[in-house]
């Protein structure tokens, strides 16, 4: 199964899920050894590779080396002469205050003129009303004294009346032409109160524009001010952040390297193991064959020794149903006694059927630390160990491909039978730094037992 999964470099979920973190951390380490291994024959081919010559024609960037061979690069601000970013943000404001305080001062000229035109407009009319006024009072006084005359000749004894009236008029008459030369004379007058009241407008709109400009230009400072305040204060805080983000990086990387440098440390345990086991194998055979030799009869059968099975090799990667479990379960493992207690030939007590993880650990709920049972995998083809360990639980697969019984990984220790595995592991802990040592196995709770589907086929007693 690991081979498979090298070879593709893809872990199902569902198998990953069933994995313990030793043995997930093991598997990271051989798939990283991998990836290196591909990698350097890739790159290794790379190289032998002839290098095709550019392109003709072919655009390329070239950059402008300074004195120490590399790129030159130049810093706004930090050349010689390069004046400072404040005092280019200074001047930035300085010139957007101005242009803001020009655009008033040319909105408030605009309304002055119209104000000063609608004035002069009023004046004017005026005048004219008042002119029409005047040809209208000298066309009555000519009426009257066309009819003064008639009266005079009429009768001389009005002479009196009439000179004095005569005399009245004539005085009326100077004093509203000298009003009418005075009005001719206005005119004059008012073009020149129009420019001094222009001149008057202008000088106010040129004030106002100068304290406008200084108003806008504190302003602009102050709200520089005030982003480069808000910016320092959000800098601060995302550095804070950034530091208790890397601290709390920093923490998972020392647990991903303690897990790491774990799985290793289990890696050369086991392949240590697996040669010392090596060794003592043949150390017995050497011993069997000395003592066939010397007895002249075959080698009694001894628990290390493999059973026959059929091969797995017809099987997919992976089971489909639960249909296909049962009958890999009935074909391979049955023969070779799979779940069986060696000594009485019955269910061992810590067997289970197909069970799901979360059933397993209802089942050891409440019982003690090192309580364990065997539950055959739907996942893979194979076994998993359900394990109470200290406020938690353990579960670790074992792999059957190779017609032995190991956990996952590679150079692991191989058993003969799953009873073997089992035993091996109530006196060796299944990793060094868990230390997880079978202690006590879990039975069933209910009947049937659940492994009912699997041994229909076998002794009826047992269900």
């Amino acid at each position: 199964m690991l081979q498979q999964i090298l070879k593709t470099m893809y872990v199902d979920p569902e198998i990953l899920s069933e994995l313990s973190e030793e043995q997930k951390q093991l598997l990271f380490f051989k798939m990283r050894e991998e990836q290196v291994r591909r990698y350097k024959e890739w790159d290794e081919k790379e190289d032998k590779k002839p290098k095709k010559p550019p392109k003709p024609g072919k655009r390329r960037i070239q950059f402008l080396k300074g004195a120490d061979g590399e790129p030159w690069t130049w810093v706004m601000g930090e050349g010689r002469g390069d004046a400072t970013i404040e005092e280019i943000m200074d001047r930035e404001d300085q010139l957007r205050a101005q242009r803001l305080a020009e655009k008033e001062a040319e909105e408030l000229k605009r309304k002055n003129e119209e104000l000063i035109r609608a004035k002069l407009q009023a004046e004017k009319e005026k005048l004219e009303r008042e002119k029409r006024q005047l040809a209208e009072a000298k066309r009555k006084e000519e009426e009257a004294y066309a009819s003064r005359k008639e009266a005079k000749m009429a009768a001389e004894r009005a002479r009196k009346a009439w000179a004095e009236q005569e005399r009245q008029a004539k005085e009326l008459e100077k004093k509203k032409e000298a009003e009418l030369k005075c009005n001719h004379c206005q005119e004059p007058v008012l073009q020149r109160k129009e420019q001094m009241e222009r001149r008057r407008s202008f000088e106010e709109v040129h004030k106002k524009a100068e304290k406008r400009a200084k108003e806008l230009y504190m302003s602009l400072k102050e709200a520089r001010e005030t982003a480069i305040k808000e910016a320092e204060q959000e800098q601060e805080r995302k550095e804070r952040e950034w530091r208790e983000q890397l601290q709390k990086q920093k923490a998972a990387d020392k647990r991903r390297s303690m897990l790491a440098r774990n799985a290793r440390e289990e890696f050369r345990r086991s392949v240590h193991m697996a040669m010392a086991d090596n060794k003592k194998q043949t150390v017995y055979d050497v011993a069997t064959q000395l003592q066939k030799q010397s007895l002249g009869g075959a080698a009694p059968a001894t628990r290390t020794s493999k059973t026959s099975s059929p091969t797995q090799a017809s099987l997919p990667a992976r089971p489909t149903s639960r249909q296909e479990v049962i009958r890999w379960f009935q074909d391979f493992e049955q023969p070779r006694q799979a779940g069986l207690d060696a000594r009485t030939h019955q269910p061992a007590a810590w067997f289970h059927g197909i069970i799901s993880r979360q059933e397993a650990e209802s089942l050891l709920e409440g019982r003690p630390v090192g309580s364990f049972l065997v539950r055959v995998s739907e996942r893979v083809w194979g076994y998993t160990i359900s394990y109470r360990a200290e406020g938690r639980y353990k579960h670790f697969l074992i792999d059957t491909s190779d017609n032995t019984y190991q956990f996952f990984g590679t150079n692991q220790l191989s058993h003969t039978s799953l009873w073997d595995l089992v035993n091996f592991h109530m006196s060796e802990p299944i990793s060094s730094t868990g230390g997880e040592v079978l202690k006590a196995p879990c039975g069933q709770k209910k009947q049937p037992p659940d492994y009912r589907d699997l041994m229909e086929q076998q002794n009826s007693s047992w269900l």
